[in-house]
């Protein structure tokens, strides 16, 4: 069964997500139960750049499959994937032979040999695999689905839908996850944060011109913000598309895109996607953090905030490209830091070594400062990326990697944590994350202001239109809008410690980690 959703970053038919349910699901293989996640239901995720297309011979894979009695098949997107890698201007032109194997990941169908047999389940599969065929099972992993961290995992907001608010109508059966809100609390307090004027989503008027315009001189190469998210839209601030660049992937390669029109979900009724606008809100932020940042925007998400997360490792590997080839001399191409407000909860250890983790490595390791969301749960439960964060290292020395930085959430006096904002075992920074005002697409949602009249002498008189952005701004909350706070900051403090233009991998570690220093030892005020 599957869901077309027209304008999604794939631009493909979404399969079905599962849940991983720790009452019924097989244990680990410590023999500890799973913790709940959303995964693909008919997935896995393998690691390394395969010898061939057909038969994807990857450690000894198709081999354990075998005597599973499984069968396999690459997606199409994988294998476009595969395509583009090996092609005259590919991944491989700039990844060597050894990194392109150890964060290569293919998104391969897996089916039973016996046509009588039920489907396979992956997460079972995965156990299976790891009893006999372990080394085999270190490059093999879920399919997770993954969400923004810009809202509190919907606790019934978005239809009643539960946990995974506002995607069971995509990803079927996801509601089922709203049934088990003892793993997450459900606290009614956190529900304030929904409501305008306490934090939740609603138009503002901001009287002030884009920061970029009087901004002034910046370095001559001006610290490149690069987002991950859903589509940066219409918005006067980006309309020139001065110091913003969006990227598209296509065909396994990064391709330029413009900011779209924002186009209602259902036009009979005018009702809009939950999450229209986090990217351009997410972009506004960094704008008026650090005005003389160069925006690099790759939507990987679509509006209804979901993605697979194999279209997210994607995108990732090909902005690693397109880094490191910056790094060797094509002209705008580095970037400095790099903005993740999504993810997904892990279910058990493995996420320390899983691909998300081995690319996020990459990019330390050539000079990239990664800031991730923490999530929006009130829950301890390891939030990937953020979960990956580490405190920055006393050392500069040549060869010390910035570590992923983990962003929570402050109320707007900034003397109190976020209620909603997730408390992992490393937060890194705090930054505010309510009731912040920002850029969203210039749109008139389907409400309509509780009394509106005419004299017949001019405009008429009416209370406030809840869902009409068309001065281009709102409010929202969240630790998916903390993270680029914290973001633009460490592009400022990169912007003014001096020149830019050695990109040596050092060089950058160095700077980004004297930015880190700087940045998380301030008081966020």
């Amino acid at each position: 069964m599957t869901d077309t959703v027209p304008g999604g970053p794939a631009d493909r038919d979404r399969p079905t997500a599962r849940l991983l349910d720790p009452t019924t699901a097989a244990p680990g293989a410590a023999g500890e139960p799973p913790s709940p996640t959303l995964y693909l239901h008919d997935r896995l995720l393998l690691t390394g750049f395969p010898r061939s297309d057909r038969e994807l011979q990857v450690g000894g894979f198709a081999e354990a499959m075998d005597e599973l009695g499984l069968s396999f098949r690459v997606t199409d997107p994988s294998r476009r994937r595969m395509n583009a890698a090996r092609g005259s201007r590919g991944l491989a032109q700039t990844l060597d032979a050894e990194v392109l194997d150890s964060i290569w990941v293919s998104s391969v169908v897996i089916e039973s040999k016996d046509e009588q047999a039920n489907p396979p389940d992956p997460w079972t599969v995965l156990q299976q695999l790891r009893r006999t065929a372990p080394e085999v099972a270190t490059r093999v992993s879920l399919e997770h689905v993954v969400r923004p961290a810009g809202y509190w995992g919907g606790i019934g907001y978005w239809g009643g839908i539960g946990y995974w608010g506002g995607i069971a109508g995509y990803w079927s059966g996801a509601g089922y996850w709203g049934g088990i809100g003892g793993y997450w609390g459900g606290a009614a307090a956190l529900h304030e944060y929904d409501m305008p004027g306490r934090g939740g989503r609603s138009p503002v008027e901001l009287i002030i011109a884009d920061p970029a315009l009087s901004a002034g001189r910046g370095p001559t190469r001006p610290p490149v913000v690069a987002l991950l998210d859903t589509i940066v839209q219409d918005h006067p601030w980006f309309a020139d598309g001065s110091r913003m660049t969006q990227l598209r992937v296509s065909g396994g390669q990064l391709v330029p895109a413009s900011p779209a029109p924002a186009e209602p979900n259902n036009p009979l009724t005018g009702e809009r996607r939950p999450y229209e606008g986090h990217g351009t809100f997410i972009a506004g932020l960094i704008r008026q953090g650090c005005p003389h940042a160069h925006i690099l925007s790759i939507p990987v998400m679509d509006d209804d905030g979901v993605a697979e997360e194999s279209d997210i490792l994607e995108a990732l590997t090909l902005l690693l490209s397109r880094h490191i080839a910056g790094q060797r001399g094509e002209a705008g191409q580095v970037i400095d830091v790099l903005s993740l407000s999504l993810g997904y909860y892990a279910e058990d250890s493995t996420y320390l070594s899983s691909p998300t983790k081995l690319l996020l490595d990459r990019f330390a390791e050539h000079g990239v400062v990664v800031v991730a969301g923490v999530g929006n749960d009130a829950t301890e439960r390891p939030f990937v990326p953020a979960a990956l964060a580490a405190p920055v290292p006393s050392s500069t020395r040549a060869t010390t990697r910035p570590p992923v930085s983990s962003v929570g959430a402050l109320n707007p006096e900034g003397t109190s944590v976020a209620l909603f904002s997730n408390a992992l075992a490393h937060v890194s920074a705090l930054r505010p994350g309510v009731a912040l005002v920002s850029t969203v697409p210039t749109v008139n949602g389907s409400g309509q202001p509780s009394v509106s009249t005419g004299d017949g002498k001019g405009l008429p008189r009416r209370t406030m239109d809840p869902d009409d952005y068309t001065s281009g701004f709102a409010v929202w909350s969240g630790t998916s809008f903390s993270t680029p706070v914290l973001a633009a900051e460490l592009a400022a403090e990169l912007a003014g410690a001096g020149s830019l233009a050695d990109t040596d991998d050092a060089a950058m570690r160095r700077r980004g980690i004297k930015a880190l220093r700087a940045c998380l030892g301030r008081n966020p005020r």
